[in-house]
Order: C-alpha cells, then structure tokens, then sequence
C-alpha cells in the first residue's frame, strides 16, 4: 500500500500544473470512464441514468445521502457487496482489518443525520491516503531518513472514522505518529501533548481554537512547525489565535468520507485549493442551479473520479461553499475555494418577524460570539428557547449582555428571538466523532 501511495502521489504532483484545458480533458475522459463502469455494474445507475447515458453532466440527477444509503445494494458495483453485512463488519472493527480481505471501508458519524458508509477497494484507498498526503505536502509536512518527524493528531480514535483508518493503513518509520481523542478530557490531551511535543499538530478546527486558548494561557507547550485543520468551518477567530499561539498561521483541509480530500490551502492562504483531478465539484443553489464565484451555494455537488465501488456521480453534500472570483498567485491550475461557510444541515430554523420563518447561518453568531475572550461557543435550540454555551472564557464575562447582543442578531435577521440564555461551561460537549459542533437543534419533546 505504501509504495501504491508514494507512485499516486508522484501522479498527483505532476497534475498541479497542468492548463486548464489539460485539466479539462482529464475530468472528461475519468468522468467517461466513470460512467461506462457505473452502468455496465450498477442496477442502480443503469435505471437512475436511464436515457442519460450521453447527456452532459449538469444534466444528470442529483445523488443524495438518502437514496445512496438506501439503495446502496444496487449502487454496489460489487456482487454480494451489502450494506447489511458492512454495517455487521463495522460493528466489528478493531484495527485496519478489511471487509471479505478487500476492502477499507469508513462511516460517518451521523451527527447531521443519516451515516454514510462507503467501502474502497485498494486503488480507491491509496488514492484517499494521497489525497491527504498532498495536503501535508502543501503545509510543509514532510518526512525522511534524515529528517524524521513527529506528528499529533487529535481527532477521533473511533476505529471506522476515516482519519483513524488512514493512520492504521500508513505507518512511516520517519513519522512518530501520536492520535489523541478529541472527545477525551481536555486536560489529558495537553498533558500528552506536553510530553510529545508534535513537530506537526492535525486537529479538528474546534479542537484548534482550544488549544490554541490552551498555550495563550500558558498550560499547553508545544512549538509546532505547522499546523492543519480539518473537518469543520475554520473561523478567521480561530485562525488568528492558532498564529498568535505557536507562531504559524494553520492550513485548513477540507474533505469527507465519501471523497477523501477535497480541497487545501498552499503556503500562500488565500484559500483552499480544490482537488479538480480527483472530484468534479459543483456549487449550486437549493434548486441545484450553479452558483457564480463569489456567491456562496446551498449545496456542493460532488462527482468522485477515482470511484469505483461505490460510484458517486453528482453527490449532494450539504455544505455552503463560495468560489474564488481570483486565481492563487501560487500558480496552481486547481480553482480556489474562497470560504466554507459550513453546512445547510446547521442552519437555525425559528420563527420570522414577518410571518412563516427563518433560516439563519451560523455566522449570525459569529459576528457576536467569536469576540469573547472564550476557547469555543456552541448555540443549542431547544425547546423554544436559544442556549449559549460559552467555554472557559479568560475572565468573567456579562452574561446579560452577550444575550442581549445576541438578541438583536437575532432581529436584525429578520428572526422573532426566543428565550436566551447564556451558560459558562468548562469545554464544549462532543459528539460521537469528537467533533464540537457550533449549532445543535435538538427536537421538541412531545
């Protein structure tokens, strides 16, 4: 596998300059490919496509989580291949052993809804592993016989979440690899990271602003010579911090499990550059029309190139994503994703001052919360009512005020407020993965 990895990532490098019409070609005739496999071993597709099979790909149906899940059996490529008897496999897993000896197979928590569970073959997967391999790459991360590396990642431990399968399937005698779980109390993960002191620190984009808070106040130690975050929205807040805190401004990465990676940053941060010879990616409306550079889209519509499996052909992720209206000066061919705004999945959905309702985004609360002196905030909806949760801030802080601040937000948006209330808490609560997210809707009790 490792070899299989280091040949891809050599494969990979050489594409990063390609023209733009080289690039082009490339989606096309992978994309072709594609298809032809999905509908010669797909009873899904061969219906799902029916009459399609010559049309452009805007003009192909979308794939939603839903109907992926649902008719996994027949979107399998692979005879026998059931989510059934995946799903009793995962139930099973302890390490980096495969599916029938064949497959990795990965899963979602299911914290925005229904899990996801895709299972790779080992092209599939070496392509995954150098997919984030050329995100390291871009931060500076490298590693050798004469320049041996140390590297922390804090994220989830949970045997079939990716991250955790990447790290049992690549082992490096020139990287001491240490995983941390990011639901673990905090104190114990800064005491570990005292102790190895990380060159290299990958964490969820949560757990960056948290340590980051950490060493600004002196408890945690470290002097890492990059940074990379991962999996959620990284704040420009949290940004700023993570500089402040160990000298060296973090490289955001963004990917999935369906996909791998998506899309990173350069050493040039002017946004995240996405992965176009590996994904077709779309950004488009809640009517799935697209959405020009500049305009953050509804949904991000995704075709795996590299898929085979589990074939994913304009596959709905519900994240809100804008395009760079500009090129990186770096050179790449690749486009610039300018921001992820997060996911549709966590917009708040209350009452509107108008009538009907409202959805708010998330950075209705950015705009008030991210200035307190606090290491993360998280806005649940409960009940009717709105509570703030506030973790550790540096001094004492008006409560009263930051609910009236976020009241008139609130208004401002257009949103009759309900009832608020602001609680200082020592750490953000988790979810399964270990992930912090930022707005949780919990349902009515009837």
């Amino acid at each position: 596998m490792i070899s299989q990895v280091l040949w891809l990532r050599r494969v990979l490098r050489g594409r990063e300059r390609w023209s733009a019409a080289r690039l082009a070609q490339h989606q096309q005739h992978q994309l072709a490919l594609l298809r032809r496999h999905a509908y010669a071993r797909s009873p899904f597709y061969h219906h799902f496509h029916q009459r399609l099979g010559e049309a452009p790909l805007a003009e192909l149906p979308v794939l939603t989580k839903a109907a992926l899940m649902d008719c996994f059996d027949d979107i399998s490529t692979v005879r026998g291949l059931r989510l059934s008897g995946v799903q009793e496999y995962l139930e099973k897993l302890h390490g980096d052993e495969r599916y029938r000896g064949r497959y990795w197979v990965a899963a979602t928590s299911g914290s925005s809804g229904r899990r996801s569970v895709i299972p790779s073959d080992a092209r599939e997967w070496a392509t995954v592993i150098a997919s984030y391999a050329r995100a390291n790459e871009w931060a500076g991360i490298s590693a050798g016989p004469l320049h041996p590396a140390s590297m922390a990642v804090v994220s989830s431990t949970t045997a079939w979440h990716q991250s955790a399968r990447v790290a049992a399937t690549v082992r490096s005698p020139f990287i001491k690899s240490t995983r941390l779980d990011a639901a673990s109390p905090l104190p114990g993960i800064v005491a570990r990271l005292n102790e190895t002191r990380p060159d290299v620190l990958v964490a969820y984009a949560s757990m960056i602003r948290v340590l980051a808070d950490e060493q600004l106040a002196g408890r945690l130690h470290i002097t890492p010579r990059a940074v990379n975050s991962s999996s959620e929205v990284l704040t420009e807040e949290s940004r700023t911090m993570a500089a402040r805190a160990w000298g060296v401004p973090p490289f955001n990465v963004y990917a999935a499990t369906e996909t791998g990676g998506i899309a990173a940053e350069c050493d040039r941060h002017q946004g995240m550059h996405l992965f176009e010879d590996l994904v077709i990616p779309e950004v488009v409306d809640d009517a799935y029309r697209p959405v020009p550079p500049g305009v953050a889209g509804d949904r991000l519509l995704v075709t795996v190139l590299f898929s085979r499996t589990l074939p994913l052909i304009r596959y709905e992720m519900t994240d809100r994503v804008r395009l760079a209206a500009e090129a990186c000066p770096c050179g790449r061919t690749f486009r610039l994703l300018e921001s992820i705004e997060g996911r549709t999945d966590d917009l708040l959905t209350l009452p509107a001052k108008a009538g009907g309702a409202v959805r708010l985004h998330p950075v209705v609360f950015h705009q008030v919360l991210d200035l307190l002196d606090a290491a993360g905030w998280q806005v649940r909806h409960e009940d009717r009512r709105l509570e703030i949760l506030v973790a550790a801030p540096g001094g004492d802080i008006d409560r009263a005020g930051v609910g009236s601040a976020v009241h008139d937000a609130l208004t401002a948006a257009g949103a009759l407020p309900p009832e608020i209330q602001v609680r200082v808490v020592d750490a953000i609560p988790v979810g399964v993965s270990g992930k912090r997210p930022l707005i949780v809707s919990v349902p009515d009790q009837v």
